[in-house]
């Protein structure tokens, strides 16, 4: 995880999503162990065996290497950021690396020149991307302040320069001038043709055409929907911190929990904490839930009120540039196109979501009548408490193992080291590559809990590098991320040759290798792509054994490197379509669909193991984990479903012409269009008190776009079902089905219009797909999108 204010000319829509700035404290390290892993291993062994030793030492054992004497590399290798003065450094080179990729641009006035402006502005991309990118993830996940702070200022700096050229008309009106020319146009790729067409629609969205004021106006505005942007996400913060309640109403609630928490005769519950879930679990008195409920789901009148002013900024900005509301600005370029198919697909599928609603909450109601002979509804704090009582009420009524029973036995096959390792013969069998561990130079990670994973192909060829910083510790939130440091592209003749003439290291020394291109199979120069793994797992260094991961970790873990898999593939040309650099509403579709894989059957043979004994897993337990999440499915999965879709059409509320006209008067009311939302569309009515939306994190990074999670769920569903035939007779780790998925999908990154992609996999005689109009969005959702999954954005 895994883890777009817009799309820029200059940067990639996944370089803003960011849900939490992580502002990490952690102090801790992991103990220091008397072995060393020889770093020539990955060079020279291709022992499928001796990879998974090595994972699941790293990963169970903890091992840390040993402390080296040697002069700091930098993070991630970067030898300019050996300390925080390095960060400014390393921002003004790339400044002035890119002054001069812009002057050349500028000063273009023959064909060849004209020809080299895509591959120019893409190079300009990649020098203001890999300071961003890395600047905005060091300043959330490092430790130390003054690291953090430098990186701080570095990402500043650069996200004003990079919006100062979104409005530098001479290199809009070259780009223009170049495609207008056919000697120019005929003698480009596709991919050249792709990220040109991409660059003249952002110019456009970037209001270029605008006079000097609007355009100044622009990065005004801009600069300022990131700053609010990220405190909103940073400061968000509940109206009340505690609830008193007496004995009495918490009566159902275990007794040493209110003992604990008890002064005098009171117990004070912290919201939105253990303790608060356990009371709606299972406190009695339907007025104790409630007030906990409403507590959760009330943010505070200042969370509120950044909320609304990034809204009224983003509808300032699409107004400047001239669209009816930030929606159509930011879908244009996406797979749905409008916000009106955007609309169509969300009503099309709460339509069909809803009696599956009514459905599930049928048996609670004749659980609340016994209880409440008047009972006409479920409110929604009486949900999980209801679900609590069906579920002891099937308990009673014969003997069967407690889903939290199995869910603990079930954790002890899965261990974080056997985890990393499945995933790597999974990826080992479905597309060739496989993950090796790698020591760290002195300072190339921000904690020595991080550990360095390298990607191998079946010809020895290192192709990726991935940092994993998997473990909670203090000051670091749990919310799992993947993050693109540095971009895969292809290194041209000319700039080796002026590496060469200038005396420079190629590529300004960050990692490079020779082989062929993923889409043209040309031979050149690479720049290696490097990722960023983070999750919260448990930090087993209090206990004897490894960190056991639940049902819902794997599943998180595997979503999440769906996007680093989409990352290590999308290996094109041009860095500005690599990886994940793709539509935002397709770029969930890698991730989504290794969620099925971290369940089915075939692939939990492959590595789940007990951390113990060594056991494989057994059948009638992953029968036992099929049933669970059937169960789950029937009883919450169309409820689970109805909250995604109603935040995805609470988005497009938010992002329509609605708050443009509430410029008119300074202020729009996102609490009332929250109620107006829920209580249209939604099962159960949401209480008047509540203000949930200023919780809603992802409003920052997916503005208008959040319904592409829902989206790709359906795409992913038929995926599974069509190539990897529901994971039958190992269908799921089949190589054909894997290589047929990575040719056409995985590899062209965002190089190929999504829905070409798409007919591709799915096969011919599906001509609507590959039209991609308002049929081809009403064709995925009438395929649904199934239960609600456990992964995460």
């Amino acid at each position: 995880m895994h883890k777009a204010l817009r799309r820029q000319p200059w940067t990639c829509t996944k370089c803003l999503r960011r849900q939490k700035r992580l502002n990490s404290t952690a102090t801790g390290t992991a103990p220091v162990q008397d072995h060393v892993f020889a770093s020539a291993y990955v060079h020279s062994s291709s022992s499928r065996q001796s990879d998974n030793a090595q994972l699941r030492e790293v990963f169970n054992e903890r091992v840390s290497w040993r402390t080296s004497e040697k002069k700091s590399s930098g993070l991630i290798g970067n030898n300019q950021l050996t300390n925080p003065r390095g960060f400014k450094t390393f921002a003004e080179k790339s400044v002035a690396q890119c002054k001069r990729l812009v002057e050349r641009t500028l000063a273009a006035s023959t064909v060849e020149q004209y020809r080299a402006i895509p591959k120019d502005l893409d190079r300009l991309s990649d020098l203001l991307c890999r300071v961003i990118d890395l600047s905005d993830f060091i300043r959330g996940i490092h430790p130390d302040a003054a690291v953090a702070a430098a990186a701080t200022a570095s990402y500043s700096l650069m996200f004003q320069y990079m919006n100062e050229l979104n409005t530098t008309t001479g290199l809009n009106k070259q780009l223009q001038k170049a495609w207008d020319m056919p000697e120019v146009r005929s003698h480009w790729t596709e991919e050249e043709r792709m990220v040109a067409k991409l660059l003249m629609k952002d110019f456009a969205k970037s209001g270029i055409d605008l006079p000097d004021k609007q355009r100044k106006q622009f990065v005004s505005l801009s600069n300022e929907i990131a700053q609010i942007g990220t405190d909103f996400v940073n400061q968000m913060e509940h109206a009340r911190d505690h609830i008193s309640f007496s004995t009495q109403q918490l009566q159902g609630v275990d007794p040493l929990l209110i003992r604990n928490m008890k002064t005098w005769d009171r117990a004070q519950i912290p919201v939105y904490s253990p303790a608060s879930k356990m009371i709606l679990n299972s406190a009695n008195d339907p007025a104790t839930r409630k007030q906990i409920y409403v507590a959760e789901r009330t943010a505070s009148r200042s969370t509120v009120r950044k909320l609304e002013q990034l809204l009224l900024r983003r509808a300032e900005l699409a107004k400047l540039t001239g669209y009816d509301s930030y929606a159509q600005m930011t879908l244009a370029d996406k797979m749905s196109k409008t916000p009106e198919s955007v609309s169509n697909f969300l009503d099309s599928l709460n339509e069909n979501n809803r009696p599956q609603v009514h459905k599930e909450l049928a048996p609670l109601l004749e659980i609340k009548r016994k209880l409440d002979q008047g009972a006409k509804s479920v409110d929604p704090w009486d949900h999980t408490y209801l679900l609590a009582r069906l579920a002891q009420a099937e308990a009673s009524a014969g003997p069967r193992t407690s889903r939290s029973r199995l869910q603990e036995s079930a954790s002890a096959y899965f261990s974080l080291g056997h985890v990393m390792q499945g995933l790597s013969n999974l990826f080992e069998s479905l597309y060739g590559v496989r993950l090796v561990p790698k020591e760290s130079e002195p300072g190339e990670v921000w904690h020595p809990e991080v550990k360095r994973l390298d990607v191998y192909t079946d010809k020895q060829q290192h192709i990726a590098t991935m940092y994993c910083d998997l473990f909670s510790r203090p000051g670091k939130l749990p919310n799992p991320a993947h993050f693109t440091l540095l971009c895969s592209r292809e290194i041209s003749e000319e700039e080796v040759r002026e590496c060469q003439e200038r005396n420079e290291p190629l590529n300004n020394g960050m990692p490079t290798y020779l082989g062929s291109n993923a889409v043209s199979g040309a031979t050149a120069h690479h720049q290696i792509p490097i990722i960023a793994l983070v999750c919260g797992f448990p930090d087993p260094s209090s206990s004897a054994g490894p960190s056991l991961l639940s049902v819902h970790s794997v599943t998180t873990l595997f979503h999440e490197m769906g996007h680093a898999i989409h990352s290590i593939l999308g290996r094109t040309t041009l860095q500005g379509i690599s990886g994940t650099r793709c539509a935002t509403d397709f770029a969930e579709l890698p991730s989504v669909l290794m969620e099925y894989f971290a369940t089915d059957a075939s692939v939990l043979k492959m590595f789940a193991r007990h951390w113990q004994t060594g056991a494989v897993i057994p059948d009638d337990m992953i029968t036992a984990l099929a049933d669970d999440r059937t169960k789950q499915a029937v009883r919450t999965g169309a409820w689970n479903n109805e909250s995604q879709i109603l935040m995805a059409i609470l988005d497009q509320v938010y992002h329509s012409e609605v708050p443009v006209k509430a410029l008119q008067i300074g202020h729009y009311n996102s609490t009332a269009a929250y109620h107006d939302v829920w209580n249209k569309y939604g099962s159960v009515a949401e209480p008047p008190e509540t203000a949930w939306q200023g919780f809603f994190g992802h409003l920052y990074g997916y503005g208008a776009s959040y319904y592409s999670y829902l989206f790709d769920r359906a795409i992913a569903r038929q995926v599974w079902r069509v190539v990897f035939r529901d994971g039958a007779d190992g269908g799921a780790v089949d190589r054909s089905a894997g290589e047929h998925f990575k040719q056409e999908v995985l590899r062209w990154g965002g190089g190929r219009d999504p829905w070409l992609c798409l007919e591709g996999l799915m096969g011919e005689g599906r001509g609507v797909l590959a039209e991609g109009k308002e049929e081809a969005m009403l064709e995925v959702g009438r395929w649904g999108v199934g239960a609600s999954s456990e992964g995460s954005m």
